[in-house]
């Protein structure tokens, strides 16, 4: 059994901790929440100006983001690429940028999935925020004791009460909390590119058959798994996905154009 698949409802057992770090994702360790949050309005500007590629251009000597000082910008770009994997554009965030133009109301989710995938300490804490219901307040302190089950002791006071801070921003970000202070469970917006890109880091982390449709990719959806199907079936009409479905049986390919940006062979029409 892999590293990645001892602890973490992300991964399945079998997953091959090498093959998910070619493809872009973090499987352990820490990550930038516990310093900062996804970063959306940095991304937007960033990926508006086209300096996805070229960040410390856009960044650096341009400052796209409006940073008051060297110091901020160097950081916003550390913390950028570790999130979103630019410049390296490693497969996954490949695929983000691919299906950013794509799908601009979807944009929230499919930054967040990417950040998910290559930032461990916001996965260990979002059992917190996945698992409340609509209209339940989720308080940063039980961010904290969902990160704490898994690792217990791993964190100090205040760093603990950073990750917390900056994971419940993340997630208000995306859709999945509401207000300034008092965080309220909301229902997130989920569009098809963003359950085919749900379905295509799943895929690369080992689930397939009707368990894709189950994992906690999936549930980043934040919708019943009919629902999730019914997402999966638009995604196919546009032309992201393969679902062939029938009683328990069910299969899901990902398709051109998220194939084509992925450079790993046996990623392709997994």
């Amino acid at each position: 059994m892999s590293e990645a698949g001892q602890h973490s409802p992300w991964f399945m057992p079998h997953a091959d901790q090498e093959r998910l770090i070619r493809a872009g994702l973090k499987p352990h360790g820490g990550g930038t929440h516990q310093s900062k949050t996804m970063m959306l309005a940095d991304l937007t500007a960033l990926m508006e100006d086209g300096g996805f590629l070229d960040p410390a251009a856009a960044i650096i000597e341009r400052n796209v983001l409006g940073k008051p000082s060297m110091r901020a910008r160097e950081v916003s770009l550390k913390r950028l690429r570790e999130l979103y994997g630019l410049d390296i554009a490693p497969p996954i965030c490949s695929a983000l940028h691919e299906l950013w133009s794509r799908d601009p109301g979807g944009r929230p989710l499919l930054a967040l999935l990417c950040a998910l995938a290559r930032d461990p300490s916001l996965r260990d804490g979002a059992d917190a925020v996945l698992d409340a219901p609509p209209g339940a307040r989720v308080r940063a302190p039980a961010i904290t004791e969902a990160f704490e089950e898994r690792h217990p002791g791993r964190l100090g006071e205040k760093m603990a009460q950073s990750l917390a801070r900056n994971a419940a921003s993340t997630w208000t970000q995306a859709g999945y909390l509401e207000g300034p202070i008092r965080k309220v469970r909301t229902r997130a917006k989920p569009s098809p590119a963003v359950a085919a890109y749900a379905a295509l880091i799943a895929t690369v982390c080992g689930f397939g058959g009707p368990a894709l449709l189950e994992c906690r990719w999936l549930d980043v959806l934040d919708r019943p798994l009919d629902d999730r199907l019914s997402l999966l079936r638009q995604a196919e009409g546009l032309g992201l996905a393969r679902v062939r479905a029938a009683g328990s049986v069910l299969e899901v390919e990902v398709r051109q154009p998220l194939a084509s940006a992925l450079e790993i062979p046996d990623l392709v029409n997994v």
